[in-house]
C-alpha cells in the first residue's frame, strides 16, 4: 500500500512492505512504517526532516563518516522550550552574555560518533545566527556562542533537537548549592552479580559432588535454577561490556569490551546448551564469577586511579592570582583564595578571573577568548563582567559576585587553537585496536585447534584468550604517564597546559630567552630618575599610568614612586607591547616608554624608560638590572644540548654580561620589537628547528604563540596567556633543564610501559593457549595489567620527581 501526502513543495511517500522491513536511512533502525524521501527510506518524519535540514544545507556529507550516524529525532512537544525565554533561567544558563553575543555549555548524550561532532561542529551552516560550536565529544557536551538578536535559546534548543540532538537541561546542574548525586550503579552491579554467583556455586554440588545418574532429574532442576540465576547476570552484570561493544561495532570499531563480550557469549551459549539439551551442567558458575570478578576489578580500576588520579586539581595549583585589596593595601593571592563579595583589582591586560561587578573605574573589557569578538566592550560602575574577559585600560576595581570557576578558564586555556598534534596518543589508539583485532585472530585459530584436541574445553580456552590479552594497559600508559608528569612538575611551579605540551618539549633544539622579567629580577631592579624634577603632579601623573601596566618596567617604576606619589584618574589608556603606554591626565597627555617610540636620541648602554608630557620630553628612569640566581650554571649546561639566543627589547648596554653567562656562541639579538621576536623564531622554524620560547605573558604573546614551546616566565603576579604552553615562577628557572629531562623521562616511561604490557599479556596468553589458565583466573588478572601498569608509571615518575627541587 502506497499513500502520497503532499507537504510544502516536495512529495512525501509512505510505503508499506511486508514482511522484510528496510533500515532507516538516518538512524538504521527497523522500518516498522516506511516514509520514501528523496529516494531514500526513513522510520519516522524526525528522521527525514533531519535528512532534509541537512541535505538543504548541503551537510549531507553526515552520512559518509559513519555506516549508522544518526539517531532516531522525536519532535520536541508543543512549547517544550518555552522555559527558555525566561530571563532567571537563561541567566544560569548562559556562560556569557554581551553585546548581542551569549554563550552556553549544553549537554548532548545523543552523541555517539565522528558523525556527530561533525554536524554540531557546523551548527553555524543551519542556523547563522550560530557563530560557533565547540564539543567535548567524552562529556557529551557543546559550546555554543550566538547572536542573541538573531537565535534565542529556546530556538538553539529546538534546533538541536530537530537534528536529533535534544539538550537535556536540567537547572540543577547549574545550582552551585546542589551536589551531584553519586552513581552506585557498579555496586548494585557487583552485588547482584556476587548474590547470584554464591549462590549458583551452592547450587552446583550436585555436580561438584559427582552424584550419580540415579538423582539426574534433581540434578536438572538445579541446573535450571542456575540458568534463572545467570539471567540478571547477563542483562545486568554484563550490559555494560556487551553495549559498549555492540555500539563499537555498529561503528565499524573494535573496542577493548569486544573480545570481553565474546569471551563471555561464548561461556554463556555453551552452558546454555548443555542445560537446555541435558548434556551437562553447564559453566554459569564460571560464567557469574567471570562478571562479578569483571566487575571487582573495574571497581578497583576506578579506585586506583581516584587515588592517583593525574587530572590537575586547578583550585589546588593552577598558577593564577590576583591581587585582592585588604583596606587600603593590596595583596597578591591565588585564586582558590577568592570569595565572593571580595574586591579585586584588574590592570592594563590582565584577566578576570570571575564574575564580578564593576565598582570603580572604567571598563573596557576585551571578550575575545570568550566569544571571539575582540571589540572591547564598554562598562561602567555597577555592571556585570564575566569571568574570561580582559580589561583594556586603566585599572578596575571590581566586587566577585560568583566563585571562581578554574575549569571554565582552563577551557580558555585550552582552546583548540593552540592544541599540539599528539604522537604519543595515536600509538596508543593503534595499538589497542591493532592487539584487539590480533587476539580475535589467534583467539579463533585457538577455538578451531582445540575443537580438534578437546571440543569440551574449546569454550575455556577461547574465553580465557578473549579475556587476559587485554589492550587497555597499553591505553592508559601515556594518560597516566603524562597526567603524573605534569602533576609533578605543577608541584615545582612549572604548570603545563596540558599532556600535549610533554612531547614538544622533547623535541626541543632551540631555546630563545628574552632578557627584562625572564633573566632578570622584577622585584630587585634599582632604579633611579635622570632629567628634570618632577612636581608633585608629574610624579602623580607618571605613578598613576604606570600603576595600571602589568609590565616589569612598569611595575619597577610604580613601586619606586608608590611612597612619593598618590594615585589620581587617568583616562584614554592605551599601551603598546614592546613600546609603552600612554593616557591622559586631566588635560596632559602623558607617554612614558622607549626611546624610539618617543622618537628620543639616546646612545647610552643603560635600560631608559623615558618619560612625555604634552610632547616635552623630562627625562628617563634608568633601570640597573639585577640577574636571578644560577643562570650561569644553567646555560654551561645546556648549551651542549640545544643552540641558546636571547631577543630583548633592551638595547645592548649588558651584552658583555650576558655573554659572560651564556658564552660567546650565543645568537644575541638587541632592540626587538614584539614582530621582530616572532619573525626570529618563525625563520628557525622554516629552517627545521623546534623552538623554545621563555618570556613574559604580555609582550611576548606573539613569540610565545609562534614557539613550538610557550613558557611564560613569571613572578609574584600570575599571568594567564593563552598564548603560553606553560607558566613558570621565575624563581624556578635555574631548575629548567632538570624539568626538560624530566618530561623526556616522562617519555621513556611511555616506552618502558608498553614493553611491560606487552610482554605480560604474552605471559598471560601463553597459559590460556595451553589451556592452563581458566576464564574465572582470567577475569582476575585481567584488571591486574592495567592496574600494574598504572602503577608502575606513577611510581616511577614520582621516584624520579624527588630528584627534582
Amino acid at each position: 500500500m502506497t499513500n502520497i501526502i503532499k507537504k510544502r513543495d516536495f512529495l512525501v511517500t509512505f510505503e508499506y512492505y511486508s514482511p522484510v522491513m528496510k533500515n532507516c536511512y538516518h538512524c538504521n533502525n527497523p522500518c516498522e512504517e516506511e516514509i520514501v524521501f528523496d529516494q531514500k527510506t526513513f522510520c519516522c518524519e524526525g528522521c527525514r526532516t533531519v535528512y532534509e535540514i541537512l541535505s538543504s544545507n548541503k551537510l549531507d556529507g553526515y552520512y559518509t563518516l559513519n555506516e549508522n550516524p544518526g539517531v532516531r529525532t522525536e519532535s520536541a512537544r508543543g512549547g517544550k522550550y518555552n522555559y527558555l525565554d525566561l530571563d532567571d533561567i537563561k541567566s544560569k544558563l548562559l556562560l556569557f552574555s554581551e553585546e548581542g553575543i551569549s554563550k552556553v555549555r549544553l549537554s548532548l548524550p545523543q552523541i555517539h560518533c565522528s558523525s556527530c561532532l561533525w554536524l554540531l561542529e557546523r551548527l553555524h551552516k543551519l542556523n547563522p545566527g550560530v557563530i560557533s560550536s565547540q564539543v567535548n565529544f567524552v562529556d557529551k557536551e557543546a559550546e555554543i556562542t550566538f547572536k542573541d538578536q538573531e537565535v534565542s535559546l529556546k530556538q538553539l534548543a529546538e534546533l538541536l533537537s530537530a537534528i536529533g540532538y535534544p539538550p537535556d537541561i536540567s537547572l540543577s546542574a547549574y545550582d552551585e548549592e546542589k551536589t551531584k548525586k553519586r552513581n552506585n550503579r557498579l555496586i548494585i552491579q557487583i552485588g547482584i552479580a556476587g548474590f547470584c554467583f554464591g549462590n549458583i556455586m551452592l547450587l552446583s554440588f550436585p555436580e561438584y559432588l559427582g552424584i550419580d545418574e540415579s538423582f539426574k532429574d534433581f540434578q536438572n532442576t538445579f541446573n535450571y535454577l542456575n540458568l534463572a540465576l545467570s539471567i540478571p547476570v547477563l542483562v545486568f552484570g554484563a550490559r555494560d561490556y556487551i553495549v559498549s561493544s555492540f555500539k563499537a561495532l555498529r561503528s565499524k570499531q573494535v573496542n577493548i569490551d569486544v573480545p570481553i563480550t565474546l569471551g563471555i557469549f561464548a561461556l554463556y551459549i555453551r552452558s546454555l546448551y548443555e542445560v537446555i539439551s541435558g548434556t551437562g551442567a553447564g559453566y554459569f558458575d564460571s560464567f557469574a564469577g567471570l562478571i562479578f570478578f569483571l566487575l571487582i576489578g573495574k571497581w578497583f580500576q576506578q579506585q586506583t586511579y581516584t587515588a592517583i588520579n593525574f587530572e590537575r586539581d586547578y583550585k589546588s595549583y593552577f598558577p593564577i592570582a590576583t591581587s585582592r585589596k585588604n583596606g587600603e593595601e593590596e595583596e597578591i593571592v591565588p585564586l582558590k583564595q577568592i570569595k565572593v563579595g571580595d574586591r579585586l583589582i584588574i590592570r592594563n591586560n590582565e584577566l578576570i578571573p570571575a564574575d564580578a561587578l564593576l565598582v570603580e573605574g572604567s571598563g573596557r573589557i576585551d571578550y575575545s577568548f570568550v566569544s571571539g569578538e575582540s571589540t572591547p566592550i564598554s562598562k561602567k560602575i555597577g555592571d556585570k563582567i564575566f569571568a574570561g574577559g580582559r580589561q583594556t585600560g586603566a585599572t578596575l576595581e571590581i566586587e566577585v559576585i560568583k566563585d571562581v570557576e578554574n575549569s571554565y578558564l582552563t577551557r580558555l586555556w585550552n582552546n583548540p587553537v593552540f592544541h599540539r598534534k599528539k604522537k604519543f596518543a595515536g600509538i596508543s589508539d593503534n595499538i589497542s585496536k591493532y592487539f584487539t583485532l590480533l587476539i580475535l585472530l589467534i583467539s579463533l585459530i585457538a577455538g578451531i585447534v582445540w575443537l580438534q584436541i578437546d571440543a569440551s574445553r574449546a569454550p575455556f580456552i577461547i574465553t580465557s584468550i578473549l579475556i587476559v590479552a587485554c589492550p587497555c594497559a597499553i591505553a592508559l600508559s601515556v594518560p597516566f604517564t603524562f597526567g603524573n608528569v605534569i602533576r609533578q612538575l605543577g608541584r615545582r611551579a612549572l604548570y603545563l597546559r596540558s599532556t600535549e605540551v610533554i612531547e614538544p618539549i622533547n623535541e626541543v633544539t632551540d631555546v630563545i630567552f628574552d632578557k627584562t622579567g625572564t633573566l632578570t629580577l622584577s622585584d630587585q631592579v634599582n632604579v633611579s630618575w635622570e632629567g628634570e624634577a618632577l612636581t608633585n603632579d608629574q610624579l602623580n601623573a607618571v605613578y598613576s599610568i604606570t600603576y595600571q601596566s602589568a609590565h616589569p618596567l612598569s611595575r619597577s617604576i610604580s613601586n619606586f614612586l608608590s611612597n612619593r606619589a598618590t594615585k589620581v584618574d587617568v583616562s584614554e589608556l592605551s599601551e603598546l607591547p614592546g613600546k609603552g603606554i600612554s593616557a591622559k591626565i586631566g588635560d596632559q597627555q602623558i607617554r612614558v616608554g622607549s626611546a624610539s617610540w618617543l622618537n628620543v636620541s639616546s646612545d647610552t648602554l643603560q635600560t631608559r624608560v623615558f618619560v612625555e608630557l604634552n610632547g616635552i620630553v623630562l627625562g628617563s628612569f634608568v633601570f640597573g638590572n639585577s640577574y636571578r640566581k644560577g643562570l650561569k650554571e644553567l646555560f654551561e649546561q645546556m648549551n651542549s644540548r640545544f643552540k641558546l639566543h636571547v631577543l630583548s627589547g633592551d638595547n645592548d648596554s649588558e651584552k658583555e654580561r650576558l655573554v659572560e653567562m651564556f658564552g660567546s656562541n650565543v645568537d644575541m639579538q638587541f632592540n626587538q620589537s614584539p614582530e621582530d621576536k616572532l619573525s626570529y623564531i618563525s625563520n628557525l622554524q622554516d629552517q627545521g628547528k623546534t623552538v623554545m620560547m621563555l618570556g613574559d605573558g604580555l609582550n611576548d604573546a606573539g613569540a610565545l604563540k609562534q614557539a613550538d614551546v610557550g613558557i611564560a616566565v613569571v613572578d609574584d603576579v600570575y599571568a594567564f596567556s593563552p598564548s603560553s604552553d606553560a607558566i613558570m615562577d621565575g624563581k624556578k628557572i635555574d631548575q629548567l633543564l632538570h624539568y626538560l629531562n624530566y618530561s623526556a623521562f616522562g617519555i621513556k616511561v611511555v616506552w618502558l610501559s608498553y614493553g611491560f604490557s606487552i610482554l605480560y599479556n604474552s605471559i598471560g596468553m601463553y597459559f590460556a593457549l595451553t589451556g592452563q589458565l581458566t576464564p574465572l583466573v582470567a577475569a582476575i588478572l585481567m584488571p591486574l595489567s592495567s592496574i600494574s601498569v598504572v602503577l608502575l608509571v606513577t611510581l616511577l615518575t614520582t621516584l624520579k620527581a624527588r630528584s627534582l627541587n
